[in-house]
Parts: C-alpha cells; structure tokens; sequence
C-alpha cells in the first residue's frame, strides 16, 4: 500500500519509560557523599505529571486548566472532531467507524459508517460529513436525526484523511495517490489537485486559500481555485496538522519513521514507533517560523485560538499551548499518550484523545486542586532522605512519598503530611523519592531541591592477577625482580578507592605490607620489586577501601587474593667438563624448572640442546652431549642453563673434543 497507511491514529507510538534527568552535585569535603535533585526548569517539571498545572516555558509551575473526561465506552480510539452550530460536539472513532454526539456532559452513539474508522469530520448547515478509511468513502448525516447515507466513494482512494466545507463544497485530502478532491452536494468529486507525495493529510481553509499538507514530504500547497503554489517545503517527512485563521498558518511538521501496514482486517489500532516533533507558524507574508520542536514526540493536532497555538501530542497526552511570541506553557497533562483532535474555541473547549477513545472537557483555571508530581527521582541505591528546599511564590504545600521500585505501586509509602515550609523530608528511606506540588490560586513554583545520602555500597575486587615470570617455560622472560600486579574491581556508586597490597609465602600464616602507610596507591595497578625477599611461591591480597569518601564507620572495605606465583631472582649454576669426545654435567635452581639449555664452540652461536632424559620439566638437569661433529683439536666449550624466570648462568671448559679424541 506505499505509505497508504501512515496515520496518526492507527499507527501512534507505544509508550516508551522516560527516565527523569535531574542534576546531582556532590557537596564540599566536610559532608562528600551527600548529593541532591535539583529540579528547576521547564525540561525538569515537564518530566513529571500535571492536574490542573501548567509549566511554562520559563521554567514555573502554575495552576492551569481543569478538565473532565467523558469515556466512549469500548472504542479504539477517537480520532476527528467538528463542533456544530449550537454547540455540540462530534468524534469520530475507530475501529467500528462510528460517530459520538456530546451535548453537556451527555454523550451518545450518534451514527455509524460500518467503516475501520471516521478519520475526517467537516459540518456546513444541517449536515455532517463523514471520510473514512480503508475504502475512501464520504457519508452525509443529517445533524437532526442521524440518519446517514454514503456521498460517495472517491476513486483511486483507500484513505480520507481531511475534510473542509467552505459553504459551497466539500474537499477531501486523501491517499494514497495524494489527491484533492472537491465534492459537490450530489457527490460528484473532480481533482482539483494531484500532488507528487502519497497523502494529503491534512487541509484548513482561511477565506479563499485551502491550505494542504503532505507526507513523504512535508510540504504546505496553497489552493486557489485552479491556481496551486507551494507555502513552505518543512524539515521532516509529513504535515500532521493544519490549522489557518487570519491569514496565519500553524503547522505540524513531523520526521516519523516507517508505518506498519494495517488492512481492512485490523482488530485493534496499530502504533508505530515514535517521531520528532515541529510546530511553524506562518504568516501572511509567507514567513515560516518555528515555535516549538521536541525529539521526544511527535504532533498530532493543532488549532489557532487568538494569538495562542495550541498543539497536541502523541507520545505523552499532552496538550502545549504555545504564543505567537514563542512563550510556552504545557497547558494539559492526561493519562493517555494521544491527543488526536483539538477544539479548544467557544465557551465549551474540548478535546479527543486516541488511546482509550474519550472526550475531555477543559474547565476554568481556579487553582484549588492544582497538583504537580515529578518523575521517580533515582538515588541509585538506598538513601537517606534530608532536607527539602523549593522556590516560588503564594502558597505551595510539598509532599513527598517513597518506594524502591522504578515506578510507584503498592508498595510505596503514602504521601506524607504537607510541607508548608522546607524542612527535613518526612518519608522513610528508599532508593527512590517522588515530590508532589500543590498549588492555589496565584501560587508559582519555581524550583525544588531534595537532599539525601546514598546508603554506602561495597566496591569488590574480583580479580588479582601477577605477571610472574616463569608462567611459560618455553619462552622464559627477561630476568627481572619487578612483578606487575594487576586487579579488578567493581565500585556501585563510583566512590574514591584507596589501595592497600600484603603478601605472604606460601604456607605462611601472616600477612605482610607490601609499602610502607603513607604510600597510597589510587590505581588498579602496582608493580613490586622482589628483590628484597628469598625465592619462592607467593600470594598477594588487594584490599579496596572507601575512606576517601565514606569516614569513619561508614567505610567499606573488600579484599582479594592472587592465585599462588613464583618469586625467583637467583641464577641457576651449572657444572661441566670434557670426557673424551662428550661434553657433560649438570644444570641446578634452586627454584627450577630449568627451562633451557645451550651450548656454544669457541664463542659462536649459541644452540640448543636436550637434557639426558629430554625433558626441561626439573629443577636439576643432567646433560650428555656428543661432540663428534667437531673438528679434532682444542676447544673452548660453554653451556648456559636459563631457569623458568629467565635468570641464566654460563660455564665454560676447554680442552681436547673432535671426531677422534677417544673416550675415556
């Protein structure tokens, strides 16, 4: 179906975990452990939840709107919206096609198109115009008494996305094939425009000019008549949502990922993933300016009331209420993600939202119920809670509440009694905190602060290992009396770790400082000089201590232990002589193994040979070695012996070897 299927509604994005990003500031060396949430702009207060409060852009939180939520019983989603004449309202639904009446508080089933869903509402006179999808028809409903009949169904069309009623004919964006059609009363339907993308999704009418915007590209047409111009080419891959009054144009401009496909047979709404979100205004001239961008969550709805935009969401529920001045303000904060359809005019604004289907009716600001509540406030592990501070104006009582899960349930504690100056946090310990704001009539709340202290955490030292010569026989190292020490460690809540290295032989009891007190080691690593202690098979233990930032009684310590190596500095000694034609003797360590032997003729290369049982796995080797290769005279023979540390030691003889020196 291409990208027949890119909608608002049945393609909306699931809810995604947002984790709440506060600043935490250590405080000075007499109390370093001790951090704290700092909440203090706009980002921070529009991370938690809102009844009744607004943020605004600069960064408070003030007493807003109220709003009453009317349900539409077991509906997907409700979707369009169109207010009539004498003040009701009309929503149409998915995924049973139908059409909802809210006159008051009373709402009722009103008509039903037998459609997946009324995606687009327009009323001029007595007669309501319902588009639908995925069969792009058009129905007719008389406001009187409900009854409905089928206008027509558009060719070439699955999907009517936008409908318009300019008191002459009714005009009709659709997909896939990105048509505008007008439709006349007896519901012939001529193209009045075919645009290059695959929808027209959204349409408003300001006086003559019909505005369109598209998807694939986020494009804005100006129609006039037959006369068709492009407005503005926005960033972004789709025009979500267009609203146009006195010759100022708002658009919704979002850069949304790929749908997923959804048929005829869909059962439910289908959600895609989320997109990024970019309100314009445009003015008279043809100058677009962005107002509001957020790449969290993408637009869905937006409507000019005065001088004031108003713009929903798709993601969070949430409706931004945003100045021509660019002044912004979270005006409402509901449970569901979606906000699908505003008309926030007249004395009785209301909006729709997707995800359950309801009508919210949006009351006057009195500020005796206004609540803000933040986001679960992490202090990593379990803390103790110190004192809270805020900042603002009027009266604010705070309360807080607390709980060691990520998301409050059950097994929180209650709110605690009302704060009405900053004192010390009434909830018990816990790893997580949540403030609760409530404000009346007049009251600003600026910015709030939690101290606490994190419960201290034990780093680990999971691993010692030494870079102890001899681990390899066939390749003996350097000689050296220098062992790297190396080990590994956990450290929770990222304190500052001291070092401390002990040793002892192996079968001894007591450990021994590898350094003096004042030396301290910072760093996961040391290396040892060995010189000073006998040959032999040692153990090494790291411990890691938190002083540094825990004193006292709350530092925590934890110890590892290196597997047994070897310690061996000393030279092994050989022994040799000539027998007749034979070169023999023995190789010695006190440590061993001896892990190479060579031999060399009057000062030449040195070259390997074999002990007598042809085995380098002892720590005394006896060597017999024919010499009949050599040319018959004297010789000065030496043999190096290198033992498994890499120590070595030479000896040397001289005398009678070649073919014919006889053996004794």
């Amino acid at each position: 179906m291409n990208r027949s299927l890119r909608t608002r509604a049945l393609l909306f994005t699931a809810a995604s975990t947002l984790v709440c990003t506060v600043v935490l500031i250590a405080l000075p060396a007499s109390a370093v452990s001790t951090r704290h949430f700092t909440l203090d702009d706009a980002g921070d207060f529009n991370r938690g939840e809102l009844d009744g409060a607004m943020v605004r852009s600069d960064g408070a939180v003030v007493p807003g709107v109220t709003t009453k939520r009317l349900g539409l019983g077991d509906e997907a989603l409700a979707y369009s919206v169109a207010r009539g004449g004498d003040g009701s309202v009309y929503v149409g639904t998915g995924d049973e096609g139908k059409i909802y009446r809210m006159r008051g508080d009373q709402v009722a089933a009103f008509a039903e198109t037998g459609q997946l869903l009324v995606s687009a509402l327009a009323i001029d006179g007595d007669t309501l115009y319902a588009g639908t999808l995925p069969e792009g028809r058009i129905y007719a409903i008389a406001l009187g008494d409900g009854s409905t009949r089928e206008l027509v169904q558009l060719p070439e069309t699955e999907h009517v996305w936008a409908l318009v009623h300019d008191g002459r004919r009714l005009y009709a964006g659709t997909g896939p094939q990105g048509k505008l059609f007008a439709i006349e009363r007896n519901g012939q339907a001529n193209v009045v425009f075919d645009a290059n993308q695959g929808h027209i999704m959204a349409l408003a009418l300001d006086g003559e000019d019909l505005y369109a915007g598209t998807d694939g590209e986020a494009i804005v047409y100006r129609v006039r008549g037959t006369d068709v111009s492009v407005v503005y080419d926005f960033p972004g891959n789709e025009v979500t949502a267009l609203d146009a009054a006195g010759g100022v144009l708002a658009v919704a401009a979002n850069d949304m990922p790929a749908p997923r496909p959804v048929t005829k047979s869909t059962n439910r709404t289908k959600r895609r993933a989320n997109g990024k979100g970019r309100l314009y205004r445009v003015s008279s001239e043809g100058r677009a300016e962005r107002l509001h961008g957020d790449d969290d969550e993408h637009f869905t709805a937006v409507q000019i009331v005065g001088e004031q935009i108003y713009v929903g969401t798709g993601k969070e529920g949430r409706i931004h209420r945003v100045g021509f001045d660019r002044r912004r303000s979270t005006y409402v904060d509901i449970d569901e993600r979606q906000v699908t359809g505003l008309a926030l005019d007249g004395e009785a604004p209301i909006f729709v939202t997707g995800d359950s289907a309801a009508i919210y009716r949006v009351g006057e600001a009195n500020g005796d119920s206004a609540t803000w509540t933040s986001k679960a406030l992490d202090a990593g592990f379990v803390a103790r809670w110190g004192r809270l501070e805020w900042r603002g104006d009027g009266r604010i009582a705070i309360r807080t509440r607390s709980g060691n899960s990520a998301e409050p349930d059950e097994t929180w504690t209650d709110w605690s009694a009302p704060m009405q100056s900053a004192g010390p946090i009434r909830s018990p310990a816990a790893r997580f905190l949540q403030i609760r704001a409530e404000l009346t009539r007049g009251s600003v709340l600026r910015a709030t602060q939690a101290f606490y202290l994190p419960q201290n955490q034990r780093a680990a030292v999971t691993q010692v290992s030494v870079d102890a010569r001899g681990s390899d026989p066939d390749s003996p190292p350097s000689p050296s009396s220098r062992l790297k020490i190396e080990w590994s460690v956990t450290n929770p809540d990222s304190d500052a770790l001291r070092y401390r290295l002990r040793f002892r032989q192996e079968g001894q009891e007591r450990w021994r400082p590898m350094f003096e007190e004042d030396v301290e080691v910072t760093d996961a690593h040391y290396t040892w000089d060995t010189s000073g202690i006998p040959d032999g098979w040692y153990v090494v233990q790291v411990e890691a201590s938190d002083e540094s930032d825990n004193p006292g009684a709350l530092t925590l310590r934890d110890v590892g232990t290196s597997e047994p190596f070897l310690v061996d500095d000393h030279d092994p000694t050989v022994e040799v002589q000539l027998r007749g034609g034979r070169l023999v003797g023995t190789a010695r360590d006190a440590m061993g193994p001896i892990a190479k032997l060579e031999f060399a003729v009057d000062g030449g290369d040195w070259r390997l040979f074999f002990p007598e049982d042809q085995l380098l796995d002892e720590a005394e080797e006896r060597f017999d070695l024919d010499l009949a290769e050599l040319a018959t005279g004297t010789h000065v023979l030496a043999v190096r012996a290198t033992d498994a540390a890499g120590n070595a030691a030479v000896a040397e003889v001289e005398g009678q070897a070649g073919a014919s020196v006889p053996n004794p």
